[in-house]
């Protein structure tokens, strides 16, 4: 069985959100096109606590774009999104895939930065998607969402260790390209 797997298709991420991707509004006719020709459609949206440790707003001192040590790793701090609950947080409206055969919940853990679709930070955390697969018989895995040089990177890799076929779809990813020098 072959799945389509999208991340992070929520408002927050779309321009002008705090977790902004540039053109992200694009994914959404890709999407559309692109989901009727798979078995089944998987979602993985960020879901984080507004006391996440990946907000800078949690760090005294802090803002969005700096790296602080977290859990003996760099993280980049963002504005709060995708709080569980909030307009944010919701997929992005327009997208016509039904409802997902199952949903990820990436960052649920307030203390583990979302890692991929599969894993928070460390694989310290399993968000149920590679059981789910197991379940259901699923071999292939198509890769679509943002943000392409995070979490879809990090799931693409994940997948192929768990011994899923996956790749990532190109043209139905976006990435951000984030200013990390801080300037005085």
């Amino acid at each position: 069985m072959k799945a389509l797997l999208i991340l992070g298709m929520q408002v927050d991420l779309l321009p002008g959100g705090p977790a902004e991707v540039p053109d992200s509004q694009e994914l959404v006719a890709i999407i559309n096109s692109l989901a009727p020709s798979y078995d089944m459609v998987v979602a993985a949206n960020f879901d984080q606590p507004a006391d996440h440790v990946v907000f800078a707003a949690n760090h005294l001192w802090r803002r969005p774009g700096q790296t602080i040590p977290i859990n003996g790793r760099p993280v980049l701090l963002q504005h709060i999104n995708c709080v569980p609950g909030s307009f944010g947080a919701e997929m992005i409206p327009g997208l016509k895939i039904g409802q997902p055969a199952f949903t990820a919940l990436m960052g649920s853990d307030k203390q583990l930065p979302p890692h991929s679709a599969f894993f928070d930070e460390n694989k310290d955390r399993e968000t149920g998607l590679a059981a789910f697969f197991a379940s259901q018989n699923v071999s292939k895995i198509d890769i679509a969402g943002m943000p392409l040089e995070g979490e879809v990177q990090h799931s693409f890799e994940d997948a192929i260790s768990l011994g899923f076929q996956a790749k990532i779809l190109v043209e139905a990813c976006r990435g951000r390209m984030v200013n990390t020098s801080t300037h005085d």
